[in-house]
């Protein structure tokens, strides 16, 4: 099962998505990261940050492996720790 769905754009670009455990949402990314095309154990640099003016929404993270490490900036519970990946089809059912 895929970590990382693709969305090919209308102007030929494409987007990523994953979803966050912590912010229970899909989260995007693009051309701009460097992504090793691995959907099952997705690494991204540099890192994801969300909301970034908005700290009771901000999500600032790093995927490495199909892991999600969020960052001490985050709202959420998950702040400061290192998780598993979802499966992206499973947050969809």
């Amino acid at each position: 099962m895929d970590k990382i769905t693709r969305y090919d754009n209308t102007d030929g670009s494409k987007t990523y998505v994953f979803f966050c455990p912590g912010c229970k949402d899909l989260h995007p990314f693009d051309k701009r990261w460097t992504f090793n095309n691995n959907f099952q154990k997705p690494t991204f640099t540099p890192s994801l940050l969300c909301n970034q003016h908005d700290p009771e929404t901000r999500c600032h993270s790093f995927v490495t492996d199909g892991r999600i490490q969020f960052l001490g900036d985050c709202h959420h519970e998950l702040a400061g720790q290192t998780v598993d990946l979802h499966n992206v089809e499973d947050w969809w059912k």
